[in-house]
C-alpha cells in the first residue's frame, strides 16, 4: 500500500497557467478566484481508513500524502453573469471531475478573502474540458455583483493575451497574472501518437501557465470593461516539451457551452441517451479489455460507492491490464483512475470467457433524468441505471456490483478481522505429544517451528532415538464466524537416529554368529533418511488469537538406512502426533 500510494499519488489539477504582471491587474482578483473542491464520501472513507492503518505503522509520509489527497484538489475559475444578472463560476470540467462540494475563494493584494461554499454544478462537457456552477443566492458573496466581459470578436496573433488565476509553489496556490502573445488563432492537433482524432480548434497563446491554474480566464485588453479586459477563452492545456505553447478553449465554443447549460432542451434528453448507449455498445465489443470503455460512462457517485470494494477487488485478482490501465490514469488524476477499478469488477461480472462481449439495449424505460436500461450481454440479462449528471448521461449502478452496496465492504471488513483474529497463516510454533507406534520407546516429544509453506520439526523420545524433519505444508481452512478448521498436508525428508536399530543389528548378529560381528554390526552412527507425509486438523479460534491446536497421522517410507536383511520389528513407520501451537 506505501508503495501504492507513493508511486501513485498525483495532482488532479494537471493542466493550464498563467504569468507576470501588468499594470491595474489587481481588479481581476476580483472576477479570478482558487476553486477547491471535497470527494464524494465513499471516496474520502476508503483514504481515511487508509491513513489509519499507516498512522498505526508510523507511516508519516504516507500519511502527509494521504492528507494532501484528502484536500482536495484545486484549480482556477471565474465570475460570468448572464443577461439576467444571475452570477455563476467558470471553470475546467478535469477541475472538480470528482467533486462532491465545490468552493471558489477570492483573495486581494491585502490579503483580504471572500469564500464562496457550496457552489452549484450545473453541467460539465467532457469533450470541452468545460463546466458552470451558480454562485448560492444565500451566504458569503465575492467582492463584485457581476462576472468578467466576453469577448465579442476574434482574437489575432500577434496580439497581447494575458492569464490570471492561482498556479500551485508545491502544494500552496498562489496569485498569478502573466502576459504574453497570441501564437496560433485556432490551433489543431491530434489526441495523441496514436489516436488520430483532432482535438480543437484551440486559441495558442505563450501567456504562462503552470499547474493548478486550469480553468482560468485567457484575457486580452478592453477598456470599457469593468474589469479592463474580455475572456478570450479558458485555459486548459500545456504542449510538453513545448517553449511556451499553451492553449485555451476559444470564446465561442465557451458561448455555446453555456448557453446549452443555461437553457437545457428535455426533448433531447431521451434522444442523446439512445445515441450515447449505441456509442457505449460499439464499444463493448470493439476490444477483448473493455475496463477503460467502461469507465469514461460512470458516474462520480458510482465511483465514489462502489471505489473502495473495487479496488481490494481488482488488485487482489485483476488482471494486469486493468492495473496497468490504473496506473496510466493515475498519471493524470488518482481518483479519476478509481474509476477503472469500479469499472474491471463490472466487466469482470459480465465477461464469460475471453474475446470480445456481445452486448445489445434489450430495454430502456424510464423518464426525465433517469432511465432504466436493460442489456443483453453474452446472451445474458444485465440491468442499470443511467442518470443525467451535470447535463452527461452517465451509469449510476450496473449489475450486481456496481450498486454502491456497502453491505459488501462492511462484510470484507469482518471477515479480515476474523481472519487476522483466526491467524490462520503466519509464523508458527508448536510442541505436543508423538505416540509412535513401533519405534524406540513408543513415544516422543515433539516440536515445530514453521509457516503457512513449511518448516521444521524435531521427535525425541530419548538418548537412543530421535529425528529431524523438513516438510512443505498445505493448509486447506474451513472458516466459521469464530473458529476455524484447516485441513493440513506436511510432506518432506525426516533423518532418524535409531540406536535401538543398533543394538538389534548386534544382537542378530551375535545370534547368528556368536564369536564376531559382521562388518555392517560395527555402526558408530545409526542414521536413516524417510519420506514422510503427514495429514492433520488443524483448529483454531477467534477468543485466543493464534493459539491452535493441531492432531494428524505421520507415515514414513524409510529410502535409506534400513538394512533389508534384517527384519527389524520396530522400525518408525507411523506416528500419531498431538500438538498445541501459537501463530505470531
Amino acid at each position: 500500500m506505501k508503495r501504492f500510494f507513493v508511486c501513485l499519488f498525483v495532482f488532479a489539477f494537471v493542466i493550464p497557467g498563467f504569468v507576470f504582471a501588468q499594470q491595474g491587474a489587481g481588479v481581476l482578483r476580483d472576477y479570478v478566484g482558487l476553486i477547491n473542491q471535497t470527494y464524494h464520501p465513499g471516496i474520502v472513507s476508503y483514504f481515511e481508513k487508509a491513513k489509519k492503518e499507516y498512522e498505526k505503522q508510523g507511516e508519516k509520509d504516507v500519511v502527509k500524502l494521504i492528507d494532501l489527497i484528502l484536500s482536495g484538489a484545486f484549480g482556477s475559475g471565474f465570475l460570468y453573469n448572464d443577461a439576467k444578472g444571475n452570477l455563476y463560476v467558470i471553470t475546467n470540467n478535469h477541475v472538480i471531475s470528482q467533486a462532491n462540494t465545490i468552493s471558489i475563494t477570492f483573495e486581494r493584494a491585502d490579503g483580504t478573502k471572500k469564500k464562496i461554499e457550496n457552489l452549484k454544478l450545473i453541467a460539465t462537457d467532457v469533450e470541452a474540458d468545460l463546466a458552470i456552477m451558480s454562485v448560492p443566492a444565500t451566504g458569503e458573496k465575492p467582492f463584485v455583483n457581476q462576472g468578467l466581459t466576453l469577448l465579442t470578436r476574434a482574437v489575432e496573433e500577434g496580439e497581447d493575451a494575458f492569464s490570471a488565476g492561482f498556479p500551485g509553489l508545491g502544494m500552496t496556490p498562489l496569485w498569478q497574472f502573466g502576459r504574453g502573445m497570441i501564437s496560433n488563432a485556432s490551433a489543431k492537433f491530434p489526441k495523441s501518437l496514436t489516436d488520430d482524432t483532432m482535438m480543437g480548434p484551440y486559441i495558442q497563446h505563450t501567456a504562462q501557465v503552470d499547474s493548478g491554474n486550469s480553468g482560468g480566464p485567457l484575457l486580452v485588453a478592453q477598456r470599457n470593461a469593468p474589469s479592463g479586459y474580455a475572456v478570450a477563452g479558458v485555459n486548459t492545456l500545456s504542449g510538453a516539451r513545448r517553449q511556451a505553447a499553451n492553449y485555451a478553449i476559444p470564446i465561442s465554443t465557451l458561448q455555446t457551452f453555456i448557453n446549452n447549460a443555461l437553457n437545457p432542451k428535455p426533448e433531447t434528453f431521451k434522444p442523446n441517451l439512445d445515441a450515447l448507449l449505441d456509442k457505449f455498445v460499439k464499444g463493448l465489443g470493439g476490444n477483448t479489455a473493455v475496463h477503460s470503455h467502461i469507465s469514461e460512462y460512470l458516474s462520480t457517485a458510482c465511483i465514489g460507492e462502489n471505489a473502495e470494494y473495487a479496488l481490494e477487488e481488482m488488485f487482489k485478482r485483476g488482471p494486469s491490464s486493468a492495473k496497468r490501465a490504473f496506473l496510466e490514469k493515475s498519471r493524470e488524476d488518482l481518483i479519476s483512475a478509481m474509476g477503472i477499478a469500479v469499472a474491471w469488477t463490472i466487466e469482470d461480472s459480465i465477461r464469460t470467457g475471453s474475446g470480445a462481449l456481445k452486448a445489445e439495449v434489450k430495454e430502456v424505460t424510464g423518464a426525465s433524468e433517469e432511465y432504466n436500461v436493460t442489456f443483453t450481454i453474452n446472451n445474458k440479462e444485465v440491468k442499470s441505471v443511467w442518470i443525467r449528471e451535470y447535463g452527461n448521461w452517465r451509469i449510476k449502478s450496473f449489475g450486481t456490483v456496481a450498486t454502491g452496496d456497502t453491505e459488501r465492504i462492511t462484510k470484507r471488513e469482518k471477515q479480515k478481522e476474523r481472519d487476522e483474529k483466526l491467524r490462520i497463516d503466519g509464523f508458527t510454533l508448536e510442541t505436543g505429544y508423538a505416540n509412535i507406534f513401533n519405534a524406540g520407546n513408543g513415544g516422543a516429544l515433539y516440536f515445530s517451528l514453521g509457516s503457512s509453506l513449511g518448516g521444521v520439526n524435531f521427535l525425541y523420545s530419548d538418548a537412543k532415538f530421535s529425528g529431524l524433519g523438513l516438510f512443505a505444508n498445505v493448509n486447506i481452512p474451513i472458516r466459521t464466524d469464530n473458529i476455524a478448521f484447516v485441513p493440513n498436508i506436511r510432506f518432506g525428508f525426516s533423518y532418524i537416529f535409531d540406536d535401538y536399530y543398533k543394538d538389534y543389528k548386534e544382537k542378530e548378529d551375535k545370534r547368528k554368529d556368536p564369536y564376531g560381528y559382521s562388518y555392517d554390526t560395527d555402526m558408530s552412527f545409526p542414521f536413516i533418511m524417510d519420506v514422510s507425509i503427514f495429514a492433520g486438523l488443524k483448529i483454531t479460534t477467534t477468543f485466543v488469537p493464534g493459539l491452535f491446536t493441531n492432531v494428524g497421522l505421520q507415515y514414513n517410507i524409510d529410502i535409506l538406512g534400513y538394512d533389508t536383511k534384517y527384519k527389524y520389528p520396530n522400525k518408525f513407520d507411523m506416528a500419531l502426533i498431538f500438538s498445541i501451537g501459537y501463530t505470531f
